[in-house]
């Protein structure tokens, strides 16, 4: 049997460099939402807490997708992830061109419908159109979601800074990009692949079509049971994948989380949001996801700790998991996946209001944590491999995370920025591996385990920004914002009771 990935179809097709560029799309406008969020608030003269509502809608469109996504999607056939790339810049037009709350919150809520429409699609669109279980894609992928997500607080930061306004920059790349690649997505297929003569054997929880994730953005994912016709021209997803993103980690995680994806997600990542994401986005950035919400998950992890970005969460073959069993890591995932968003959506402000920056220079500048959490996820295969127990992995970068907020915390302007950037260099890894000790607690029940992790990526983005918002109001910004690093210790002291006990893996 030919190596997943290895041969003519590791190639970067069109259809390919086009996916690439619509999860590039979702991981630029996760970010960029976090960076307007101080500009919308004193358009609209909001408190905190009605701001951070606007995050917590993008958070409820990823939970409506992970819940009845895939019923649409195959409605939709291969005009899914089109209808979801409009669905995500139609909405972010909508926040910006909106004169009210209400349109301000709907145009929030339809752009977290066609993030986490990305999330679960590409990441399953990739797999379908290359054989094996599109690893080198998704992370490719989870690569582009996350240099766009920091570019996004840089563009802005140089608008604001010369008295063009954020909405030039938060608007104009992503609908330009997707105007190109609406017109590609939904040209009608040159040709079809030939169908199978014969009656493929049903998967095995190892098989790769068994539902992998994205784990980029903390953000947002979906069973694994999205239609074969759910794809654009002949791409056609197997599965359907968590945030990659992601959450972040766009992914979210992703996002797709993750991948991201993403989002959770990816979540995330925004890590992405961005997954994952990620986190969203997964993502995601995918931040997680990255994520999507927040930036790119690794593409490479150890069988031992993590499963890899893109893999199917049954190829780990056992309970890695061990005595922590699923809801236990469904619990660290919220944890990691709120503290990756809260930072995500309040960096720019907290920037701006308590280091004293200007409007232009805070939005530049907190692009710093997913800059951080990007080069996380870049190096995070090797550090995975050489991390030993996921849950002494956890633990270090959970210490990483908490070190650099409190350089964040307690200096001035130059030196905080390094402690933002420090703070997601140990959020970045995070997401991943919490996201694959998940599913490989359910090695047999591969989109059962998905969902619910889609799930905790969209109940953390839309819950811990939200809550550092309502606290910002009722003391101040500076004391609100120990949220996050409360969430690392709380995740810090399970890792350390697991360890002591003996029932991490």
């Amino acid at each position: 049997m030919k190596p997943a990935d290895t041969g003519p179809d590791t190639g970067r097709t069109g259809e390919t460099l086009g996916l690439y560029a619509a999860f590039g799309c979702l991981g630029y406008l996760l970010t960029a939402l976090g960076a307007i969020l101080p500009q919308l608030r004193e358009e609209r003269g909001l408190p905190r807490a009605e701001a951070a509502l606007y995050p917590s809608a993008f958070a409820l469109g990823l939970v409506i997708v992970g819940l009845v996504g895939h019923r649409l999607a195959a409605r939709l056939g291969r005009y899914a992830i089109p209808a979801a790339l409009t669905a995500l810049v139609g909405g972010a037009a909508l926040l910006a061109s909106a004169g009210g709350r209400l349109g301000t919150a709907a145009g929030a809520l339809v752009l977290g419908l066609g993030g986490a429409g990305l999330v679960q699609l590409v990441p399953a669109a990739l797999r379908a159109a290359h054989r094996g279980d599109g690893t080198i894609q998704i992370g490719e992928a989870n690569a582009v979601s996350s240099a766009a997500s920091v570019l996004s607080p840089i563009l802005i930061g140089a608008a604001l800074a010369h008295g063009l306004g954020w909405r030039p920059a938060f608007t104009t790349p992503p609908l330009l990009a997707a105007a190109i690649l609406l017109i590609f997505l939904t040209r009608p297929p040159r040709h079809r692949p030939a169908q199978p003569t014969q009656t493929p054997a049903p998967p095995t929880p190892s098989s790769p079509s068994a539902g992998s994730p994205s784990a980029g953005s903390p953000s947002a994912g979906s069973p694994s049971a999205a239609p074969a016709s759910a794809a654009p021209a002949s791409a056609a997803p197997a599965s359907a994948a968590p945030a990659s993103a992601a959450p972040a980690s766009a992914a979210p995680a992703s996002a797709a989380p993750a991948s991201a994806a993403a989002p959770a997600g990816a979540a995330p990542g925004a890590t992405a949001p961005g997954g994952a994401v990620p986190g969203g986005p997964a993502p995601g950035a995918t931040p997680s996801g990255g994520a999507v919400p927040g930036g790119a998950a690794p593409t490479a992890a150890s069988s031992s700790a993590a499963a890899p970005a893109g893999a199917a969460p049954g190829s780990v073959g056992v309970e890695v998991g061990g005595g922590v069993g699923f809801w236990g890591r469904w619990g660290d995932l919220v944890l990691a996946v709120g503290v990756e968003f809260c930072l995500v959506f309040w960096a720019a402000d907290f920037l701006g209001s308590v280091k004293g920056l200007g409007a232009g220079g805070a939005a530049t500048l907190s692009a710093g944590f997913v800059l951080g959490m990007a080069v996380g996820r870049a190096a995070a295969g090797p550090v995975v491999r050489r991390g030993g127990r996921p849950d002494r992995l956890l633990a270090l970068a959970a210490a990483v995370g908490i070190g650099g907020f409190v350089v964040l915390w307690a200096s001035p302007a130059p030196v905080a920025v390094a402690g933002l950037v420090v703070t997601g260099l140990g959020v970045a890894l995070l997401y991943p591996v919490i996201l694959g000790q998940a599913l490989a607690a359910r090695p047999s029940e591969p989109a059962w385990a998905a969902a619910r992790c889609a799930l905790a990526s969209g109940v953390a983005i839309g819950v811990a920004p939200l809550v550092l918002g309502a606290l910002a109001d009722l003391t101040t910004l500076r004391a609100a914002v120990l949220v996050a690093p409360a969430l690392l210790l709380v995740l810090l002291a399970r890792c350390g009771r697991r360890l002591r006990t003996g029932s991490a893996s």
